[in-house]
This record gives C-alpha cells, structure tokens and sequence, in this order.
C-alpha cells in the first residue's frame, strides 16, 4: 500500500499547496474537499510563501551574476591598486624629504617603517582606503602639498566606487539572509497546511478504493510512495 510523505523542498511544498488549492475549485465553484478554513488558510500562506522564495532567488542570482561579479573584482582591485599606490608614494616623498616622517600617523601608518599594509582582504582595502583619505585631507588642511600621480581625488573617486559596490553586496547578502530565514521558519507552518489538508482530501474520498482512490488524491496534490518492501517485491516479480 502507497504511503504518503510530507514534501523535502520549498518547491516541492510550493506545488502540493497549489494543488490542493487549484483543484478545489472547478468551474469557479468550491468544491469542500477540504474544509474552506482550510483552503483560506494555505492560499494565503501560499503567496506569502512563494513571495518570500522569489525574493530569496533573486537575491542568490544577482549576487553569483557573472557580470556583476566581475564588475566588483574589477573594483576591488582598482581600490586596492590605488591604495596601495598612494601609501608607496607617500612613503617615496617622505624618503625624498617632501613631506615629514611624522606625518605617518595621519595615515594610520607607523611612524619609523616605509612597508605598505596588507591589503589582501576586502575589509583591509576599506579600512586603509578611509584612512588615507582622511589622512591626506588633514595634512593638506594644515597647508601640506598636495601628493600626485595618483591624486587624492582619484583615489577618493576609485575608493568610493568600490565601496558603493562592497555596500550593495552586504546589502544584498543581508535581503537573502532575511529571506532564508523567513522561509526556514515558514516551513513548518508549510508543512502542517499541506498535512491538514491531505488528511481532508483522503477523507473525501474514503468511499473510494484501491488505484483509483490514490489517483484521485493524488490529482489534489497528494504525494504517494510505494513501501520499500512493496517495490522490492515488484521487482523481484519483474526479474
């Protein structure tokens, strides 16, 4: 005898709900295989549910876009280039006597070394980016010369593309987390509509028998198995 098995995936609980709701209505009218309360209950859980699936792809798919990952990588390394290449620069006009040694710390640097920070990570490039900006900003409000090649303002405007784009992508990690979580507490609800409403279904047709029974539940959404034993048996037979 067939069993009955709870859906596994968000999809697979998207369409038993669909289903059962679709196939209560024929020709417009309500038919009461399931109880109204019941069907009111899962056509708007339904749309609150796919809703919140559809935000949680859309999320995921703009965010492992081809296009839009290379346009960030693209921007993380210009920043990072850019950074980097300030803080040399700085260092070289320090060592050429430009600009006093003890103008380092306005930068975050240490005062008594010329080495460039590690600049690996995203994090690195957005703290040391803010930081040479504002350092440079303070030395030239105190009457500094300004650096070149590249210019604070370049670096200000590379800097800023970048960050606007690392903010999108926590923003958009932030929406798809939301979601997960929202679905991921969703699905016990899910689950116990779609268990309400298939005990109601298989109670409609309780009359019926055998094949045609399940086929009819079956056509309400209602998810048979075979028994592991049934379908072994059955295939002993085959062979």
């Amino acid at each position: 005898m067939p069993y009955r098995r709870l859906p596994k995936t968000d999809q697979a609980r998207i369409r038993a709900l669909r289903a059962a709701i679709e196939s209560s209505i024929e020709n417009g009218v309500y038919t009461n295989v399931i109880s109204y309360n019941t069907y009111h209950r899962a056509k708007s859980f339904l749309e609150k549910f796919e809703r919140e699936v559809a935000v949680y792809k859309r999320c995921v798919q703009e965010q492992s876009s081809k296009r839009g990952n290379v346009k960030y990588e693209e921007a993380l390394k210009k920043a990072r280039m850019y950074v980097s290449h300030f803080i040399q620069v700085l260092s070289m006009s320090i060592m050429r006597g430009e600009i006093a040694r003890s103008k380092r710390p306005y930068y975050g640097l240490p005062e008594d070394e010329d080495t460039v920070p590690n600049l690996f990570s995203e994090s690195a490039v957005l703290e040391w980016g803010v930081k040479v900006i504002e350092g440079e900003r303070k030395r030239q409000a105190e009457g500094g010369v300004a650096i070149y090649n590249p210019t604070m303002g370049r670096v200000s405007v590379v800097f800023e593309l970048f960050k606007e784009m690392y903010d999108r992508q926590q923003s958009l990690q932030a929406r798809t987390n939301e979601a997960l979580r929202n679905i991921s507490d969703m699905r016990f609800e899910a689950d116990e509509i779609i268990f309400e409403a298939w005990g109601e279904i298989e109670k409609s047709f309780a009359g019926m028998q055998g094949a045609a029974r399940i086929k009819k539940c079956a056509s309400y959404g209602v998810i048979y198995y075979e028994r592991p034993d049934r379908k072994r048996k059955n295939e002993n037979v085959d062979d």
